[in-house]
């Protein structure tokens, strides 16, 4: 009978002994963990910031050992986002944990509508059950792109004429539309309106419908106000209004001015006497009645 060697038995145990350690859930680059961008319904591929430059990242982290792993993150953000999260965390076996990034200081009006760019989150396990891990490595990482959102900001300013319009006279208006947003917009309609119904519009030159404005152009546009001669001392509040249309919405905006409108200036002539009168004013009638008299006065003296 053949007689197996003492070594050989000893070896033997301790590879049946260590085989389960050896198969276990302490290996340095396979720990059975893992970090998504996303919560515990699925895993997320684009996030948008809000108007102000701001986002909240979920990460989902999912342990699979049966014991705690402690996990160090290091977050790298674009658009020069500042990053605010979580140093570390630390996982309970067999267990998930949901940590949240926030991303700050972006500035969406510097980018244009729809540009993204990407982020990554890297975790390392530093400690199992407690106890410092002795080889370094074990990570795991996930990326998820931000995206800058369509931001419509156009601003319509409208300038009136400082000195008072006579009636029967024509003064000009100025109207501007500047786009401050971060996509190139296209006023679809300009509409001009008064409380004064005699005062009449034209627009001059260029016209502001229609015409593309890319992000950061001012397009402006004079318009030609006509008063008519019936129209009588007023101060006219006059409104422009300008309508944008959007494939899933549409939006008007405005600017006003006041425009102060006198009446018309009638000159009466009186045996060579010239006068201005504004109809109707009493007080100005009397005063034409007075210089008349005067004048008859001093012929008979």
């Amino acid at each position: 009978m053949r007689v197996v060697p003492a070594y050989v038995i000893v070896v033997t145990l301790l590879v049946l002994i260590g085989s389960p350690i050896a198969l276990a859930d302490h290996s340095p680059t396979h720990s059975r963990w893992s970090i998504e961008a996303g919560d515990a319904e699925g895993e997320t591929e684009v996030l948008a910031v809000d108007n102000n430059g701001r986002l909240n990242i979920p990460l989902f982290i999912v342990n699979e050992n049966l014991i705690s792993i402690t996990i160090e993150f290091e977050f790298t953000a674009p658009f020069d986002a500042t990053v605010s999260g979580p140093q570390s965390a630390t996982i309970q076996g067999s267990s998930s944990q949901e940590i949240i990034v926030m991303l700050s200081n972006v500035n969406p009006f510097e980018h244009t509508a729809g540009s993204t760019g990407e982020f990554e989150a890297v975790g390392t396990v530093t400690s199992r059950q407690g106890l410092p891990v002795s080889v370094p490595g074990d990570s795991d990482s996930t990326t998820i792109d931000i995206e800058i959102p369509l931001i419509h900001n156009p601003i319509v300013d409208l300038k009136g004429p400082e000195n008072t319009i006579q009636a029967g006279q024509s003064s000009t208006l100025e109207v501007s539309v500047s786009n401050y947003g971060n996509v190139n917009e296209q006023a679809s309609r300009v509409t001009i309106s008064s409380n004064c119904p005699l005062l009449t519009f034209t627009e001059k030159s260029p016209k502001i419908a229609d015409q593309i404005m890319a992000i950061g152009v001012t397009l402006v546009s004079e318009i030609s106000v006509e008063v008519t001669e019936g129209q009588t001392t007023s101060a006219c509040n006059v409104v422009v209004e300008v309508l944008f249309t959007w494939p899933d919405d549409s939006q008007s905006y405005s600017d006003s001015v006041k425009v102060n409108v006198a009446e018309m200036e009638i000159e009466v002539e009186e045996e060579g006497l010239a006068v201005n009168k504004n109809l109707p004013a009493p007080g100005a009638l009397s005063g034409i009645i007075v210089t008349l008299i005067a004048a008859i006065l001093r012929r008979s003296e």
